[in-house]
């Protein structure tokens, strides 16, 4: 009996012992289950010395939302960014919104919808006068220039006069033709032009001068007798807007004449009578320069057309060329187009510090 108990003791304790090692395996398996998995997704970080660090990228400023629509209450866009860009200009007709570009993502789209709601086609152009690509929406059609090569006149006048300058009468002249668009005395100063250089053809010639210093190698300065509802032979010239705006950006960068003659010129096309401050003028701008144009085409309907600079004398600035071909031909309705996409393009418009390029933008 003594040994049957002893036999009984040991067997107990033998599945004691099993059942342990039993919960031991378990438990060791249990822990592997949740360790091993963990260890599969520790990461490996080195850690640089100061010196072997790059360059560092920095957030981009986000863009505004492009408008569907023109507001007129908007103010335009102000970035500060934390130092000039050093990208080189890229070619015009590049897509808006990269870097540097003075309009946003999506500006095209939105214009689209813009022209889309105005009585006629209209055409812009925007030239940062720093570091940036041109821009130009709707067609780039050369269209008759009427009074905007008022200013082209003046420009030239001034330079062939030299150190000397203009003489008070033509100071009075000029008053007259940028301020007021006064014909008589635009074609008083192309006749002093004339004589200085020899007749029609060779100031025609002198004058189409400037534009090449400006970049714009395809508009030829018109020498034929103006027809029927025009005055001058010159403002028949045919002005696409994509090269409009490469005269108005050198002539805000000092390119064409010495920077005291530039301030008379853009003094004068900041002190537009109101009644012709349409447009550009009307957009609520805080500083802008512009000359406005317009006469009926072949058709008998009005053109109307206006070029100037942004931001005057900043590294914001940009230079704005813009034609309106209204359908109804009438000269209000193209005004009043005018003033619908300049409001637009106040509302688009990205002013920022840019790096100067000098007087060539390509």
């Amino acid at each position: 009996m003594a040994g049957s108990v002893h036999q009984d003791r040991v067997r107990r304790r033998r599945l004691i012992a099993c059942l342990s090692v039993g919960v031991l395996v378990l438990c060791v398996a249990g822990l592997l289950l949740v360790v091993l998995p963990t260890t599969r997704h520790v990461k490996v970080v080195r850690v640089l010395k100061t010196d072997q660090v790059g360059p560092q990228i920095t957030s981009t400023p986000s863009l505004p939302a492009a408008s569907a629509g023109v507001q007129p209450g908007r103010k335009p866009v102000y970035e500060e960014e934390p130092g000039a860009p050093s990208a080189p200009t890229a070619a015009a007709g590049s897509a808006s919104g990269t870097a540097h570009s003075p309009l946003p993502s999506g500006a095209t789209a939105s214009f689209a919808r813009v022209s889309a709601t105005l009585p006629g086609r209209i055409e812009l152009a925007v030239d940062p006068l720093g570091a940036g690509p041109r821009e130009v929406l709707g067609n780039d059609e050369a269209a008759h220039g009427w009074s905007t090569t008022k200013v082209p006149v003046l420009v030239a006048l001034l330079r062939a006069r030299g150190s000397g300058g203009l003489t008070s009468q033509e100071q009075a002249w000029a008053q007259s033709a940028i301020t007021e668009s006064n014909n008589e005395s635009v074609l008083a100063l192309f006749g002093d032009l004339e004589r200085l250089k020899g007749g029609l053809g060779g100031a025609s010639r002198y004058m189409e001068g400037f534009l090449r210093m400006s970049g714009d190698n395809e508009t030829v300065i018109a020498t034929a007798p103006p027809p029927a509802g025009a005055v001058t032979t010159f403002g028949q010239t045919e002005w696409a807007p994509g090269e409009a705006v490469k005269f108005f950006r050198a002539l805000a960068l000092s390119c064409l004449l010495p920077a005291d003659q530039t301030g008379y010129v853009l003094g004068l096309m900041q002190n537009i009578e109101p009644s012709e401050s349409w447009g550009l003028g009307s957009a609520g701008f805080h500083s802008v320069a512009f000359k406005g144009g317009w006469g009926p085409e072949p058709s008998g309907a009005y053109l109307v057309r206006q070029s100037g600079i942004i931001d005057v004398g900043s590294s914001r600035g940009v230079a704005v060329s813009i034609v309106a071909f209204p359908s109804s031909g009438s000269f209000s309705s193209g005004t009043q187009m005018l003033t619908q996409a300049a409001v637009w393009l106040h509302h688009e418009l990205r002013l920022v510090p840019r790096a100067a390029t000098g007087c060539s933008a390509e």
